[in-house]
């Protein structure tokens, strides 16, 4: 399950092979047992659909986005749809699977999956897709026609950002490229020291205060300006520590949070840490780990931990203030904020209900299927994608 390409391991590898030695093993497993708890969120479907053929063994980031009573979604082999979010009903698809040529009957002929890995990112009327061969798609919203497409100099493993007249992506060989909303063509770039072994992923950039906020793989908070791609200010946030190569792994694969004027940055094997936006100066550091991008609302933090720990922190002061272990060693997604519970999911194809103030298990929906991207929030609905391209609506 480990695959390395010029000395980068693959995030799944890294994840999943704790699942499969339980497996094999007649030994106790090394993750929690499902316990039995009282009900109080219960869990309905409202619809199922689906996009495709999914991720495979893949490790996927491709989560789906919401945006005025639709579903956007899309899959490892090329088809991306949208989908009316009150009863499923497909209202467009797009297969972005390379056609290598024409058959007998004068049809394209489909070559091979399209590899999409980075993504989605809906700004305005245009929804962004690349894939794992350096290609990003524009996609017409309304209608899933392809707007522009451009070729870049590293695969695309993760969600671009858009935002005043910018695309900016965080390449997996560590390159940061800006290119033009409108049509696509490079304004800057900007290049990064990678160090020899890394988590196949890259942390999605963020757009804010005419600054370009990313976590590195060599685990530095970074701000670059906006404008020319120039360097504003980086800080350490994780220090390669530990006598294997695994160990040392400090990326910063989850996605910056910024709230205000200060910015989260969540650490494999570092720290959850905020930071000044303007200087880069650490306000508070607090020793949690995890790959998952953290969730901000109010005046909490929430995320998942390494060891799949559900976690809520004060923003202000980073103090905890709960922590639920009830889930752990189950590789879980980050969790979709509601109202008043956290949802997060599992690679069991499990999906849980936790209230927001206590940690406390509230609801549960098995979906069979693996899960590997985090639930998202769909009006009244919460939308869960499986490993094997399965959209399901969920109400409560």
């Amino acid at each position: 399950m480990v695959r390395l390409l010029n000395w980068r391991v693959a995030i799944s590898g890294v994840l999943l092979s704790v699942g499969l030695a339980a497996c094999s093993s007649t030994e106790e497993p090394d993750y929690a047992e499902l316990q039995t708890f009282e009900e109080q969120v219960s869990v309905n479907v409202a619809w199922k659909a689906n996009v495709g053929p999914g991720s495979d063994e893949h490790y996927s980031r491709l989560a789906p986005v919401y945006d005025d009573g639709v579903v956007f979604a899309a899959e490892r082999h090329g088809n991306v749809v949208a989908l009316n979010a009150d009863n499923g009903r497909r209202l467009w698809r797009q297969d972005l699977t390379p056609a290598t040529g024409f058959s007998l009957l004068g049809l394209f002929r489909k070559g091979p999956p399209a590899k999409l890995a980075g993504g989605l990112t809906l700004d305005g009327d245009t929804l962004y897709v690349g894939n794992e061969s350096g290609m990003l798609y524009a996609i017409n919203k309304d209608n899933g026609e392809i707007q522009w497409q451009s070729q870049l100099e590293g695969e695309v493993i993760s969600a671009p950002a858009v935002g005043e007249g910018y695309v900016v992506l965080h390449l997996g060989n560590g390159m940061v490229v800006s290119l033009n909303a409108a049509d696509g063509e490079e304004q800057w770039r900007h290049e990064e020291e990678v160090p020899a072994l890394t988590l196949r992923g890259s942390s999605s950039p963020v757009i804010s205060a005419g600054g370009v906020i990313l976590g590195t793989n060599n685990g530095r908070a970074a701000v670059l300006v906006l404008e020319s791609g120039q360097m504003a200010w980086d800080e350490r946030v994780a220090t390669p520590s530990g006598g294997s190569d695994l160990e040392r792994i400090v990326d910063i694969d989850a996605t910056p949070v910024v709230r205000g004027d200060q910015v989260y940055m969540l650490a494999f094997n570092g720290e959850l840490v905020a930071l000044e936006l303007r200087t880069g100066e650490v306000v508070w550091r607090r020793d949690y780990q995890g790959h998952r991008t953290p969730q901000v609302a109010g005046s909490r933090i929430f995320l998942t931990t390494s060891e799949s720990h559900v976690v809520a922190v004060d923003r202000l002061s980073g103090n905890e203030s709960w922590r639920s272990a009830d889930l752990y060693g189950r590789s879980l997604t980050e969790p979709a904020v509601l109202s008043g519970q956290l949802v997060v999911a599992d690679r069991f194809g499990f999906v849980h209900w936790l209230d927001r103030d206590s940690g406390q298990m509230m609801g549960r929906y098995e979906a069979s299927d693996p899960i590997q991207v985090a639930p998202i929030r769909a009006g009244d609905k919460v939308i869960v994608m499986t490993i094997d391209g399965r959209l399901v609506a969920l109400t409560d």
